[in-house]
């Protein structure tokens, strides 16, 4: 049997978050950014249809049909980044993120590892450890976002089809890190739901 970390059922049938403070604030940021792409690919059809993580997180209907792939996502773009925007507040909101948190607007990981890395990070944290209630549409929500996540760090780290990081920056390590740790806390949350 799998030990649970992060997440718990609890015999009432609440699902609880569990997160060290560190691991609270980098998702807290990772959830930030992500917000603040989603409202600004939103705002903007241009920036959406030009950057390549939104070709990740919506991708083409019409595969071989370019002119139908650009029409279908004319209209069906701005409802699914709203959607997805909703979700990423929802979880914002639970972790207790306020509104004005510093975070940088370039994207999830995009901040250097020397602000987010526990490795590297020489202030003691004396805080305790928080949980976190989460109801079922709560859940969906960490659901979506936590995929949603993995798709632009995917992106960012180049990743390709057979799974190949191609990044070759000094951010690589700390990025397929984060990547791998959303992807460690979305299985755990996908086995707490299924027990």
């Amino acid at each position: 049997m799998t030990v649970m970390r992060w997440f718990t059922m609890q015999e009432s049938g609440v699902l609880l978050g569990h997160f060290e403070p560190i691991e609270a604030d980098l998702l807290g940021l990772a959830i930030t950014q992500l917000l603040e792409m989603l409202n600004a690919g939103s705002a903007d059809p241009e920036l959406a249809a030009s950057d390549a993580v939104f070709g990740r997180l919506l991708p083409d209907a019409y595969r071989d049909d370019d002119e139908a792939a650009a029409e279908f996502r004319r209209f069906t773009a701005p409802g699914l980044l709203e959607r997805k925007a909703q979700n990423a507040q929802v979880v914002r909101d639970s972790l207790g993120v306020s509104e004005t948190s510093e975070a940088d607007a370039t994207g999830p990981g995009a901040a250097s590892a020397s602000r987010a890395n526990p490795d590297t990070d020489t202030n003691t944290d004396d805080r305790q450890p928080i949980t976190i209630p989460l109801d079922p549409d709560t859940v969906q929500a960490w659901l979506r976002s936590l995929t949603d996540l993995r798709l632009t760090l995917a992106d960012r780290l180049q990743i390709s089809p057979d799974g190949d990081v191609h990044l070759t920056t000094e951010d690589m390590p700390f990025l397929r890190e984060l990547y791998e740790w959303l992807g460690m806390l979305q299985e755990e949350l996908v086995y707490a739901i299924d027990v």
